[in-house]
């Protein structure tokens, strides 16, 4: 047989719940058991103990209401279904109840056993729904975390590779290549095409060698990510030349968790990157520091902004933007954007150390 609903009813009227509990006992098709408490301080330990399926809350509680109490129970984090049982209607009431997270609203002296057996259903089942898709959200975070990983773990992979393989191997037949034009002096028609190989082996080694920063830069396995945001600065100034890059670190090696250093550095590559493409920006002012038991990531630049009258429009940044959030926020951080027109555009990023 199915376990009957838990109903607690909150009120000071002995009245009420005799009615309330001879509503329940004509229900047709639920059956429910039904306990009462009188006060306040009752109805917010009863709630928070989380011992019922759904909750009949008077309005009118002595010197309290039940707006307060429902207040009070969303302040401690507890999201239990709760229906308002009042004896007048009151539409603003209404509304701040419905705010403050009730699932419903009944006039004493209005509703019928009917009515409020399938109110209370509607209540629970709809808790019952809230909290299976907060379960598939969870779920939903999780494996996008960890696809997230097994994505830094195969470009970390494919970069050793190059190294290990290609870039080896370039390096190889730029030594052989060398090695026969210096012994070719005598013969500069030979040697001269030999040259011209070398130098195109050299940019062929240094483009994988990019290609091979950008999947992962080893100096964050081998450094730390303080050293890697030196590097990359320097480097982004080589590349962009017309942006200069003001950095300040006020965070030690130490204080990073190891899981978070590719997440920062990622940020960090698409944040200054979206800058130099869409901004045209003249400085770029990079901040790592630990506030409060925090790490806090800032980027922001003296661009045009996300939007300038149509000039720049998110959609173009929209999947950077959309991939910034999604690391900070799936390694447990917040995520914020500000820009305008006057002020450009920053990026903030902010994780409190723990509970990453």
């Amino acid at each position: 047989m199915t376990e009957p609903t838990r109903v607690l009813l909150i009120d000071d009227d002995r009245d009420d719940f005799l009615i309330v509990s001879q509503m329940l006992s004509e229900a047709e098709y639920t059956r429910f058991k039904l306990d009462w408490v009188q006060t306040y301080e009752a109805g917010l330990e009863a709630i928070c103990g989380r011992g019922h399926d759904v909750y009949l809350l008077d309005y009118f509680m002595g010197r309290h209401n039940g707006l307060e109490l429902l207040e009070r129970v969303v302040e401690t984090g507890c999201r239990a279904p709760v229906i308002f049982l009042t004896s007048h209607g009151n539409y603003a009431v209404d509304l701040k109840a419905m705010e403050a997270g009730a699932s419903d609203y009944l006039i004493k002296g209005q509703f019928t056993a009917p009515v409020l057996e399938r109110s209370i259903r509607y209540a629970v089942a709809s808790k019952r729904s809230e909290e299976e898709l907060k379960a598939s959200r969870e779920e939903l975070k999780l494996l996008a975390s960890q696809l997230l990983r097994a994505q830094e773990d195969e470009r970390k992979r494919i970069a050793m590779e190059l190294h290990d393989s290609i870039g080896s191997s370039l390096s190889a037949v730029k030594f052989c290549i060398e090695n026969v034009a210096c012994r070719l002096d005598d013969n500069p028609e030979v040697r001269a095409p030999l040259l011209t190989l070398s130098r195109a082996m050299e940019q062929a080694i240094d483009e994988a060698r990019r290609i091979m920063s950008d999947l992962r830069p080893s100096m964050l396995d081998d450094l730390g990510i303080l050293s890697t945001i030196s590097w990359f600065s320097r480097e982004f100034e080589k590349i962009y030349s017309g942006i200069g890059v003001e950095k300040l670190v006020r965070i030690e090696e130490s204080q990073v968790p190891e899981n978070l250093k590719i997440i920062i550095f990622r940020i960090i590559q698409e944040a200054m990157n979206n800058a130099a493409k869409h901004s045209r920006a003249a400085k770029i002012s990079l901040n790592l520091s630990f506030e409060n038991g925090s790490i806090v990531l800032c980027v922001s630049d003296d661009g045009i902004g996300l939007d300038r009258s149509g000039t720049v429009s998110e959609g173009r940044r929209g999947f950077g933007l959309s991939s910034m959030r999604e690391r900070a926020e799936l390694s447990g951080g917040k995520f914020e954007i500000e820009s305008s027109r006057d002020s450009g555009t920053t990026v903030r990023a902010c994780w409190v150390v723990g509970s990453c």
